[in-house]
Order: C-alpha cells, then structure tokens, then sequence
C-alpha cells in the first residue's frame, strides 16, 4: 500500500483532516522509517513565478517531507498575493518613450470597457504596455484581482 493511502486510510479511521491531525501521522510515519519530515524554520516568504504572473506568501510555515525513494515534497501554508508581471516587462529605459506612444481615444475605450475600468486607467495602461491592447486589458483585469 502507499504511503499516502496510509495517511488517507489514518484520516478517516479519525474523521478528521486538520493540519494537527496531519503532523501527528507524519511523525508516526517518521518514526516507523517511511517518511521525513522537517519544519524550515524563519522562512521570509515563497515566490511561485509563472509565465504571467507571480504569487508571493509571506510569513509562510513551511514543512519539507522526504519520502524514501520519491525525492522532496515541500509542504506550503500561508496567504497568497498575486502580481501581474506584465507590469515588469517594461524597462527603465522603455518607459520614457513608452510616455511618447499616442493613444488613440479608441483603443483607450476599448481597453477601458473589456477591462471595466476608467478610459484614464485604461490610458495608464497601455502607456505601461507600450501600447499593447491585449496586455494592457490583461494587466487591467489581473490587477483588479
């Protein structure tokens, strides 16, 4: 049997799920040799980076699970932020001609009703994106998130 149909098979002999319960059959499953367990300690936060954007846990508890023969398993509780990184595809150096780029009041309009924003935030934003439309409502709707 599997370790973690263990696990399963322990939580509901328990009717329970909670984190404590959780802890409590890994370390009988550390004692018995099948499984490592060990609390990382004064972790400041993680970053998941994905192609478009970035979710940040500060202050997380962190458990790394070591299972004989299966490699590393890194355990992540904590509150997740999520940033757009469109927002940083744009240079120090673009920046200042991207303030150049002439928005049209269309494109402004557009980007302003598929995002739900004002037509001067919509502005903001593809002046962010280098008068990208499709960036700027994508940037719009994961900042409203």
């Amino acid at each position: 049997m599997a370790k973690w149909h263990k696990i399963k098979k322990m939580q509901q002999k328990a009717g329970k799920s909670s984190p404590k319960d959780m802890k409590r059959v890994m370390k009988k499953l550390s004692k018995q040799g099948q499984m490592d367990f060990e609390e990382l300690e004064n972790v400041e936060e993680v970053v998941i980076r994905q192609a478009e954007k970035e979710i940040i846990i500060e202050k997380p508890q962190v458990t790394k699970l070591q299972m004989p023969g299966q490699g590393e398993v890194f355990q992540i509780i904590g509150t997740g932020i999520e940033r757009s990184k469109l927002a940083e595809e744009v240079q120090p150096e673009a920046a200042t001609s991207v303030k150049e780029i002439e928005i049209s009041p269309e494109d402004a309009q557009l980007v302003a009703s598929q995002a739900g924003v004002s037509i001067e935030e919509g502005i903001v934003a593809l002046k962010e994106t280098g008068g990208d439309l499709a960036k700027a409502i994508l940037f719009l709707k994961q900042s409203k998130t």
